[in-house]
């Protein structure tokens, strides 16, 4: 996935905020589950969680695997339970696009600082998939934040003040 692609993605998922308030983005759906303030935080721990695992690869022996199917993890038909649970402390719009900010800049630093034939070559343990090479990685960060733009649009569709 190019980091183009991955910019695309996070653009997407900032424009599903666009215009709600710290209230709107912290009011728990009338449906239950998360509030878009704890869905952003998600999308921050788990990029942060996996791009740690990358650079850690990268460090590792190398360890080559092959390509699995992720076309499913955007899908919301297929339910995942979330081994990084956010925290229910309200945050400031401020606060999470910062935290999504600097997430990104160390998946952008990341990819800029490795070498592409690398990323097939080396691996990480993906709590759900098994061994990941680093390049479906950085694949599963975009599949995963594609996966809660979907979420967060149906949270805003249910928010009574909106």
């Amino acid at each position: 996935m190019a980091l183009s692609h991955l910019q695309e993605i996070r653009s997407e998922l900032f424009d599903t905020i666009e215009g709600l308030s710290d209230q709107q983005l912290n009011e728990i759906p009338a449906f239950g589950g998360w509030s878009i303030a704890q869905v952003l935080f998600h999308v921050h721990q788990v990029e942060m969680y996996f791009i740690t695992l990358a650079q850690q690869a990268l460090e590792g022996a190398s360890e080559a695997v092959k390509d699995i199917d992720l076309s499913k993890v955007p899908d919301r038909t297929v339910k995942a339970k979330s081994p990084i649970d956010p925290p229910t402390e309200p945050k400031s719009r401020e606060e999470l696009v910062s935290r999504l900010n600097h997430s990104r800049g160390k998946v952008i630093a990341f990819l800029n600082g490795t070498d592409p034939a690398v990323l097939s070559e080396k691996s990480a343990k993906h709590p759900v998939f098994g061994r990941l090479n680093l390049k479906q990685t950085i694949e599963f960060i975009g599949g995963h934040e594609k996966r809660h733009i979907g979420q967060i649009e149906e949270i805003r569709k249910n928010l009574i003040a909106i």
